[in-house]
């Protein structure tokens, strides 16, 4: 059994460029000889250094199919101005508002506590 295209890399830097894999079954027959493998659920490993390979293909296409992370808003519950939740802070508890300077929880905030995401007809 063939599985998805890799890329292989050693996380070290090795240049070796030959991997082992760990824990895909291989079919021999009787002779030994080689006739199949099922790489689905190996895990590869450096020839040189033995540390676990990176699948720089498989990061890929993780990347491409998580897609964006969803953007987190701030909803002000004094005037309503959305905002984005600080950069400088991230664990921040409390923040104001930049435009009337009102300070609320960053749970209030939240747009679940604000209505979004709700069907307006489910009332």
């Amino acid at each position: 059994m063939i599985g998805p295209l890799r890329q292989l890399a050693c996380p070290t830097g090795c240049v070796d460029g030959r991997f082992e894999a760990l824990n895909a079954p291989m079919m021999v027959d009787r002779n030994g000889r080689y006739l199949s493998h099922d790489a689905s659920m190996a895990t590869y490993v450096c020839n040189v250094c033995r540390m676990v390979a990176i699948d720089v293909a498989a990061a890929g296409r993780a990347m491409r199919t998580d897609g964006p992370a969803p953007l987190t808003t701030l909803t002000c519950p004094a005037c309503g101005v959305v905002m984005l939740p600080p950069e400088d802070d991230e664990m921040a508890v409390v923040v104001e508002c930049p435009a009337c300077e009102a300070r609320f929880a960053v749970e209030e905030g939240m747009p679940r506590l604000h209505g979004a995401g709700e069907d307006p007809s489910a009332n």
